[in-house]
């Protein structure tokens, strides 16, 4: 049998990233906005349920600066700890997600070039999970692939446990596993908050060292 090819990429899971109640504040805000969410998209505003599948919802509300000022925070160590090139952080963006029975994407990557914008490039993802207790899903693992992996590897698997928070670098491919929610009740998803880390374009570079 050959052995796995290709660079697998680093990645590191923070447990308990949130307080109990913060937490729980945020899934019941999550439910309080279920009218909001829209079936998520991919690229340039385009929606493929076979290829991503889920509901998206690009406003936080009051959790916004919470997240945005957790994940700044911990960008030196996780650029330590992840052997990620140094660099200046621009944007952080955010997407609340909502998992529910066969929701799914498939694989991809996170870069973002950012040609011709400030915005920059997309350095870090993270992940954030949570969901309603006692779980009423199963599936929905976030699975990071080789570079270059020959069919048939399958990578490592990243189980979407409460509280807990999943970061690797934004190059690295990944997909996200088919969820199986039996209730296929909106509170019952496996919930997530994306967290991209853009590496600050030269227009915000510059004005930063003004």
């Amino acid at each position: 049998m050959n052995a796995p090819r290709g660079l697998m990429p680093p990645w590191l899971v923070r447990r308990d990233l949130l307080s109990p109640d913060e937490c729980r504040d945020l899934l019941n805000w999550a439910l309080d906005n279920e009218a909001r969410f829209r079936p998520a998209s991919l690229d340039k505003g385009l929606v493929d349920p076979a290829i991503r599948r889920s509901l998206s919802l690009r406003d936080l509300g009051p959790f916004s600066a919470l997240f945005e000022g957790k994940v700044r925070a911990m960008v030196p160590e996780l650029i330590e700890q992840l052997r990620v090139t140094p660099f200046t952080v621009g944007e952080v963006e955010l997407e609340l997600v909502a998992h529910n029975d066969g929701a799914h994407f498939a694989l991809h990557g996170d870069l973002y070039t950012g040609q011709g914008s400030a915005r920059g490039d997309r350095m870090l993802s993270a992940v954030y999970y949570f969901h309603r207790a006692p779980k009423a899903f199963s599936g929905g693992c976030l699975r990071l692939h080789r570079i270059g992996a020959v069919p048939g590897d399958m990578g490592v698997d990243i189980a979407p446990d409460q509280n807990s928070l999943a970061v690797f670098p934004s190059w690295a491919p990944h997909e996200v596993l088919t969820v199986r929610c039996p209730s296929g009740a909106f509170g019952d998803s496996r919930f997530a908050v994306n967290c991209w880390v853009y590496r600050a374009g030269r227009r915000q570079a510059s004005a930063d060292s003004d």
